[in-house]
C-alpha cells in the first residue's frame, strides 16, 4: 500500500483516449484541406466584425503541422491557458498524494461516513447542490476534479462506485455551469457582448437550474440506489474492487491525531473555496480579472508543503510524496496538449471563420424556430473544437447578435441557446481537456464513461431543445 498514489493514470485509460485524440488531430487536418479557407476582420479588440467575411487564397497546411500541433499551441494565444492547466493538474497530483499520505483523506471520508452514514442519499444531493451552485453562478467547472479524489473514496466508502463519484463532481459540475445563471463565463461575457445587463432573462435560466437540479440529483440517486442493491452492475466493479483494498476507510479506522489533521486540511479547503468564490465575485461585481486557476494552483502548492510539514514534521517525506503525485498526473498533461491541438489545427488551417460563415448563411432565410434550434446545434459544433466559454463566446457571439436581430430572436434567447451548447457537452466530448482530467484521476476509459452518460446527454438534449422552443413561443 505503501506505494500506491491516490491519483493515478491507468495505462489503460491512457492510450484508449490517446487514440480518440491522435484520430480527432487527423480529421480536422484532412478537414482543412476540405474547406475553403477564410476570415472575418476583426475590430482593435479582437472581435469579429459582422459581414466581413471573405474566401482567402492561401498555402494548405503542410503535413508536419500535423506533428508540431502539440508543440506550436505554447506559442498560440491558447499557451497560456494551457501551461496553466498543467501546471494545476500536477500541483494537484502532488497535493492530494500528500493528503493521502498523512492521513487527511482518511480523517475526512470517516467524518462524513459517520455524519451521513443513515442519509446516504441526502448527502449525494447536497453534494450535487454544491457543485451545481458553483458552476451556474461562478463559473467553477475546472476547479471541481480538486475534490475528485475525496469524492471517489468517500463513494467507495459508502458503498457505490467510482462513476457515482465522478457524478457527483464532474457531472454535477458541469451541468452547472451550463444551467448559468450569472456564470461570469458564459452570461458574463455574452451578456456583455450584447449589450445586456447580466441578470437580463435570468428567472428563466434559475427555473432551467432547479429542473437541471431535479434531473441530474434523481439520476444519481436512482443510480446509487441500483449499484447498492446489486454492486456487480458498475462498469468499474473490478477496478473498485482494487481501489477498495487499496485505500480501506470505514468509520472505525483509527488516526493517530486524527484532529489535528482534520482541522489542518479543513483550514486549507476553507482557504480554497475563498480563493474561488473571491476571484469569482470580484470578477462577477467589480470587473477585476484574477486568473482562478493560478490562485488554485498556488493554494494547493503551499497548502500541500504546509499541511504536510504540520502534520508530519517531516519536510524531506513532504518533497518526496509530491514529487511521487506530480509523476502519477504527468500523462493526462499529454492529453491535455493533444486535446487543443485539435483546435489549433483548425484554426491553423484558415477554415474556422469559414465554418462559422456558412452556419451564418444557413441560417439568415430559415424559419425562425428552425434558427433558434440550428443556433443551439451551430454552438455545440463549435463546442467539439472549442471548449473554453469565454473564447467561444468571443467568438460566437459577435456574429450571433447581429443575426438574432435580423432573425427575430431575443438576445435573451440568443445567451440561453449559447450556455445550452456551451456546458452540458463538457461532460461528454472528448476534446475537453477537464473532462480527461477527470476521466484520468479516476481511472475511468472514456468508454465506459459515454456508456454511463450517453442516454442522459440524449435526454438533457431533448430537454434543452424543447425548452428553448417553448420559451420562444411564450415571447422569451
Amino acid at each position: 500500500m505503501e506505494d500506491k498514489n491516490l491519483i493515478n493514470i491507468s495505462k489503460k485509460s491512457f492510450f484508449s483516449v490517446l487514440i480518440i485524440l491522435a484520430s480527432l488531430m487527423v480529421v480536422a487536418f484532412i478537414l482543412t484541406y476540405l474547406i475553403p479557407q477564410g476570415n472575418y476582420l476583426r475590430d482593435v479588440t479582437g472581435n469579429i466584425i459582422p459581414g466581413s467575411f471573405s474566401f482567402s487564397n492561401v498555402d494548405n497546411l503542410p503535413i508536419y503541422k500535423l506533428f508540431t500541433a502539440p508543440i506550436e499551441i505554447f506559442g498560440s494565444s491558447d499557451g497560456i491557458t494551457v501551461i496553466m492547466i498543467c501546471v494545476f493538474l500536477v500541483v494537484l497530483g502532488g497535493f492530494f498524494t500528500v493528503m493521502e499520505k498523512t492521513n487527511g483523506i482518511t480523517v475526512i471520508i470517516k467524518k462524513l461516513i459517520i455524519r451521513y452514514k443513515d442519509r446516504k442519499y441526502l448527502l449525494i444531493r447536497l453534494i450535487v447542490l454544491m457543485f451545481m451552485s458553483f458552476g451556474a453562478f461562478f463559473g467553477v467547472f475546472e476547479e471541481s476534479i480538486a475534490l475528485l479524489p475525496i469524492m471517489i473514496l468517500l463513494s467507495l466508502s459508502l458503498g457505490f462506485d467510482t462513476l457515482l463519484a465522478l457524478g457527483m463532481t464532474l457531472l454535477a459540475a458541469g451541468f452547472g455551469f451550463a444551467s448559468a445563471i450569472t456564470n461570469p463565463f458564459s452570461v458574463g461575457i455574452a451578456s456583455e457582448i450584447a449589450g445586456i445587463n447580466i441578470l437580463s432573462g435570468s428567472l428563466v435560466r434559475i427555473l432551467v437550474f432547479i429542473i437541471m437540479y431535479f434531473l441530474v440529483s434523481s439520476f444519481l440517486v436512482y443510480y446509487a440506489k441500483k449499484i447498492e442493491k446489486n454492486p456487480e452492475k458498475s462498469l468499474t466493479y473490478e477496478d473498485d474492487l482494487k481501489k477498495s483494498r487499496e485505500f480501506e476507510i470505514n468509520s472505525t479506522v483509527q488516526v493517530e491525531n486524527e484532529d489535528k489533521i482534520f482541522k489542518v486540511y479543513t483550514i486549507v479547503f476553507i482557504v480554497l473555496v475563498v480563493v474561488i468564490v473571491g476571484s469569482s465575485l470580484l470578477q462577477l461585481f467589480f470587473d477585476i480579472s484574477i486568473p482562478t486557476i493560478p490562485l488554485m494552483a498556488a493554494t494547493f502548492l503551499f497548502g500541500g508543503f504546509i499541511s504536510g510539514y504540520l502534520v508530519s514534521k517531516d519536510i524531506k517525506f513532504v518533497s518526496k510524496t509530491f514529487l511521487k503525485g506530480i509523476f502519477s498526473v504527468l500523462p493526462a498533461v499529454l492529453l491535455i496538449i493533444l486535446a487543443t491541438s485539435v483546435k489549433h489545427i483548425i484554426s491553423e488551417g484558415n477554415i474556422m471563420d469559414s465554418i462559422l460563415h456558412y452556419l451564418e448563411t444557413f441560417f439568415v432565410d430559415k424559419p425562425v424556430i428552425l434558427a433558434v434550434v440550428g443556433i443551439y446545434f451551430m454552438i455545440l459544433f463549435i463546442q467539439f473544437f472549442i471548449g473554453s466559454a469565454s473564447a467561444k463566446a468571443f467568438l460566437i457571439m459577435p456574429i450571433l447578435i447581429p443575426l438574432v436581430t435580423l432573425i427575430g430572436i431575443s438576445k435573451d434567447l440568443a445567451i440561453l441557446s449559447f450556455i445550452f451548447g456551451d456546458g452540458y457537452t463538457n461532460v461528454i466530448f472528448p476534446t475537453n481537456g477537464v473532462l480527461l482530467i477527470g476521466l484520468s484521476i479516476a481511472n475511468v476509459s472514456y468508454g465506459k464513461w459515454f456508456k454511463w452518460t450517453y442516454k442522459l446527454q440524449i435526454f438533457t438534449l431533448l430537454l434543452t431543445i424543447t425548452i428553448l422552443i417553448v420559451a420562444f413561443y411564450l415571447g422569451y
